[in-house]
């Protein structure tokens, strides 16, 4: 058995390149990234993977970009951007197998996407997104910030109240965009109080290494919040994927693709953690979703110089790091989303408008759009613009407590006003909430 750096240098032993750039992807997973490469030098190194010994499980092309997965003690995977110009070869020797066709499940229900409504009391960020499968199984995508301290209590509620008498509930896959803290804390609370209570079949994510070259910008406390995320996930016994980009996999109804990973941006700068954001591409029953996560600046001219509107054109869309400095304006008119989810507060949603074009461009051309603290919402699948469902608002901001957190207070005339909007919205106030 050879380690990931010596099989990495075989199979691309057959490429002239003069700069050797490899690149320590996480999870023991290496990757060779050649430039002024072409098509041919993709098929060279399909071939070395077979001489190798190892078996093609997948090819999978999104436009004009080819990408190949290879199986044996780990996995291969290889892909060419003729845009860029550059060639990518991943050996990952972490990731478990993935299921490449549609397999087969017993079509139960309806399927359905919800923009769970993240308690959003102490802070604006959170972003949680529940699929439910024809089956009946569930998909998760991210979790919710550490100071949501209940929600895992709360999702756990919501999957349950789905799940038929009798049976056990199964999530199908948790996918996490990237490991920052309001993305990923709710899952080890989730795991640590449910995890014997649910059937997960599988984590999909694909994390940048905590010791990369560009971690001083991270923050210790981000990175307390990475290692506690990455312990959990690696010790729960979950079987996990580690995602590269241009892979396609299915979990019941679900097809995803992979768009965008931190692996793409190297060489270039990581200082900006949500430039570690894995963006996926959904169809699920006649719908087509982008959930870019938190991709800022330069994962967002990655996708727009790679891909056109036929791969970025969706039905719903949600907004990159909750509706704040995320992807572009173009990525918004490439899209050109007709439901847009902001996984944001309406109090922060309202300052950030005037700020982010990308934001006033993405509801201009939609004729929806949902703000995640306004309550839960769904979308019944396949989609039709008009036909969300609205859940009556569970939670509401307590303002003495963001004034003591971060420093910042609203005038008395703007709180009353939001708190009349919130019971228009079917809220309930808490007893500090009449007092107040």
């Amino acid at each position: 058995h050879m380690d990931t750096k010596e099989l990495l240098g075989k199979v691309c032993g057959s490429i002239n390149d003069n700069e050797i750039c490899i690149y320590n992807c996480g999870d023991g997973a290496y990757m060779r990234r050649i430039k002024n490469a072409s098509e041919s030098d993709f098929l060279k190194i399909c071939g070395e993977c077979e001489k190798l010994g190892y078996t093609l499980f997948q090819r999978n092309d999104i436009e004009e970009n080819i990408h190949s997965s290879y199986r044996g003690d780990m996995l291969i995977h290889t892909y060419f951007c003729p845009a860029e110009k550059i060639l990518r070869v991943i050996c990952d020797p972490y990731s478990v197998e993935f299921e490449c066709e549609e397999p087969k499940y017993e079509r139960r229900c309806g399927s359905a996407l919800w923009q769970f409504e993240n308690d959003h009391s102490y802070i604006d960020c959170g972003m949680c997104y529940i699929l439910r499968c024809a089956d009946n199984s569930f998909f998760i995508i991210d979790g919710g910030h550490f100071l949501q301290p209940n929600d895992h209590k709360r999702i756990y509620r919501f999957l349950r109240e789905r799940t038929p008498d009798g049976e056990r509930t199964v999530i199908s896959g948790w996918f996490f965009s990237h490991a920052h803290d309001d993305h990923v804390s709710q899952f080890v609370d989730f795991i640590r109080e449910y995890g014997s209570a649910v059937d997960i079949e599988k984590l999909y994510y694909n994390d940048a290494p905590i010791d990369h070259r560009d971690n001083m910008s991270w923050g210790e406390a981000n990175k307390k919040y990475i290692r506690r995320f990455e312990e959990c996930a690696r010790s729960c016994g979950i079987p996990t994927v580690k995602l590269h980009t241009g892979q396609r996999f299915f979990v019941r109804n679900l097809r995803f693709d992979v768009l965008c990973t931190q692996e793409d941006v190297w060489p270039k700068s990581l200082e900006n953690f949500n430039n570690t954001s894995c963006a996926l591409a959904l169809e699920a029953d006649g719908t087509r979703i982008i959930f870019p996560g938190d991709a800022a600046d330069v994962e967002s001219d990655i996708m727009t110089a790679r891909y056109t509107a036929k791969t970025l054109g969706c039905d719903i869309m949600q907004q990159s790091h909750h509706g704040h400095s995320g992807t572009s304006p173009e990525f918004y008119q490439m899209a050109n989303a007709r439901t847009v989810m902001f996984p944001i507060t309406k109090i922060k949603f309202d300052e950030e408008y005037p700020k982010q074009e990308a934001n006033r461009v993405a509801c201009s051309i939609a004729e929806e759009y949902f703000i995640a603290s306004d309550g839960t919402v769904e979308f019944p699948l396949p989609y039709k613009v008009g036909s969300a469902k609205i859940y009556p608002d569970e939670t509401f901001e307590n303002f003495a407590a963001i004034k003591m957190l971060w420093g910042y207070d609203y005038p008395d005339e703007y709180k009353k006003q939001l708190f009349e909007e919130f019971l228009r919205r079917g809220g309930l106030p808490a007893l500090d909430e009449i007092e107040a």
